[in-house]
């Protein structure tokens, strides 16, 4: 970055002139500052200068800057030149979740900008409300509640942050259709309801029985039932509603749960369509990112996931399919495809001219054709997909059984095992050897004693249990990942993992519908079950899971010499 000039207070500090550095492509997730807090920081800015230094990124021949909108747009406005800066290298996704969190603990953000962060960080954690409440040290409910005001329409929520309604009344209508909301919203404000009064207005409402989801038969002979008493009156195009807002509300939920489940079969994760803002999330398809992305990467990604609407009203049960949360990985593969697209356009048009050339340089009378250059092999492009964590830590457990089947017959192994749990103990502890590092963890211990000859190895046991009987210590080790590391160290270990793997229930279980499609199409059990039973295949995948799960295990089809790709991925 020569481009840039710093004066450089610390590896990772400097000054860094304003003019260098421009906002986080991303956003800053604050819509809405005090003016009286931004006040008195221009005041503090103007006395002392700035004594926090922002957070930025390296970024081409500039900086982004990832905290400290505040500091910087003061310093702009004094007209200062330089600002003191933390220059860190993170990701995109490290980056966003920094300016989440910074802009979370600010004191001066409104409810509302803090409801639309969390949505954020429901996006990063697939809507993981536990996750987020542990990461950011709130209690769960809190969390439930900022996701909750966010099925409000802009109008409510933005009554709420002028002080209009409070959060209360905004709790209260978050249910509701679009439509009740707008309307009621209009009441509360020129009539100034009460919460309370609210409460107990909505307790009364009634719901169309026409729109109700679940199964409406027992609703027939309900008291409830506006429809029971309107033969009385002459009102036969009365529309049945009902009355009791508590038991629809309770059966709609039960239904909603079932409905989820069938779509987590398929999808894997199914959020409530507020836990992901609109511009948090894209439909993805393979026009869209690419035929070999959507199907080998997006089609087990657990960032595809599909939403449901489960306010009241006409949009009650609305799914979205196909739904990519994550931003960055989806702008990521537009890009690609589109590059791709430009590449192969230019590889064709340069061929033409070439044959052209070709032409015009043959004779009339040429009788043999010139024998075509071969073309070079184009790189295999790179797909993008995280895979579901179920699906990681079951093929994780398979390929640790592996790992233990190609080494417990290696006295070696049995060697540096016992000197690893021996330096487990010892704390304070300094090897005899430079290759063995006296503070590394378990992990590290155990494959540099795999790296030792066995008489040395051996010296080290006996030196380090000559040192046990003065200290110990427990440092925390996760066997799983240490034994599967240590299958670079066998031969031909992903022969073995090949050869270990094999579908299970409990395997199979882990992924979702299309998550199996992939494996059953890429191992060649499709193309073999078709070939018996008559394309019935994709018939099967429409189900249920437990049915396609089942009927692929009885089916005899031979899995040897087959793995999933994300199998093979955990080997390094």
């Amino acid at each position: 970055m020569n481009a840039i000039t710093t004066v450089e207070l610390k590896p990772t500090n400097m000054m860094i002139p304003l003019s260098s550095i421009v906002p986080l492509s991303f956003g800053n997730c604050r819509t809405n500052r005090n003016s009286e807090s931004y006040q008195e920081l221009l005041n503090s800015i103007k006395t002392r200068g700035v004594i926090q230094p922002i957070l930025v990124r390296p970024f081409d021949d500039k900086f982004e800057i990832i905290a400290g909108y505040g500091r910087f747009e003061a310093s702009t406005e004094l007209g200062l030149e330089t600002i003191p800066a933390f220059v860190k290298v993170l990701t995109d996704a490290e980056a966003l979740e920094h300016q989440l969190e910074e802009n979370l603990t600010r004191s001066d953000l409104d409810i509302i900008d803090e409801c639309k962060a969390v949505q954020q960080l429901s996006a990063f954690y697939n809507g993981d409300r536990k996750a987020i409440a542990d990461r950011l040290v709130w209690p769960l409910r809190k969390v439930n509640e900022r996701i909750e005001i966010l099925r409000c329409t802009s109008q409510v929520l933005e009554a709420v942050r002028t002080g209009a309604i409070t959060v209360g009344h905004a709790l209260l209508l978050a249910p509701f259709s679009e439509k009740l909301q707008q309307g009621t919203l209009a009441k509360v404000i020129s009539e100034k309801w009460t919460v309370a009064y609210l409460r107990e207005r909505a307790s009364k409402g009634q719901q169309l029985l026409a729109l109700a989801k679940f199964d409406t038969n027992e609703c027939n002979t309900c008291p409830h039932n506006s429809a029971a008493q309107s033969g009385l009156f002459g009102l036969e195009d009365h529309k049945a509603a009902c009355s009791k807002l508590s038991c629809f509300k309770e059966k709609t939920n039960e239904w909603l749960e079932v409905r989820k489940d069938e779509l987590a079969d398929q999808y894997g994760t199914v959020l409530l369509v507020q836990q992901v803002a609109q511009e948090d999330r894209h439909t993805v398809d393979a026009p869209t990112v690419g035929e070999e992305q959507f199907n080998s990467g997006c089609m087990t990604c657990e960032k595809r996931v599909v939403l449901i609407d489960d306010r009241l009203g006409r949009s009650l049960g609305t799914t979205y399919t196909n739904q990519c949360i994550d931003n960055i990985c989806y702008s990521q593969c537009v890009k690609a495809l589109s590059q791709s697209e430009i590449e192969e356009v230019e590889e064709e048009s340069a061929d033409s001219i070439a044959l052209d050339i070709d032409a015009s340089n043959t004779p009339a009378d040429a009788t043999s054709a010139k024998p075509s250059t071969p073309k070079k092999a184009k790189p295999k492009k790179t797909v993008n997909c995280s895979v579901s964590s179920k699906v990681v830590e079951t093929n994780k457990r398979v390929l640790r059984n592996v790992s233990a089947s190609l080494l417990m017959p290696e006295p070696h192994f049995q060697s540096a095992m016992t000197y690893a749990a021996l330096r487990r103990l010892a704390s304070g502890y300094k090897p005899l050897i430079t290759e063995l590092s006296p503070t590394d963890h378990f992990s590290q211990v155990l494959k540099s004693a795999m790296a030792l000859d066995e008489t040395t190895l051996m010296a080290e046991i006996a030196n380090v249990t000559l040192h046990l009987s003065a200290k110990q210590s427990d440092d925390s080790l996760n066997f799983t990942d240490m034994m599967i590391s240590l299958l670079s160290d066998c031969q031909n270990p992903t022969d073995a993992a090949i050869a270990k793997w094999m579908p299970t229930k409990e395997i199979l279980s882990q992924y979702t519908i299309d998550g199996i499609n992939v494996l059953c199409v890429e191992s060649g059990f499709v193309a073999a079950f078709d070939n018996e039973k008559e394309g019935e295949f994709a018939k099967l995948t429409t189900k249920g899971k437990p049915q396609l799960i089942d009927t692929i295990l009885k089916f005899g089809f031979d899995w040897s010499g087959f793995a999933p790709k994300e199998f093979i991925a955990l080997i390094k």
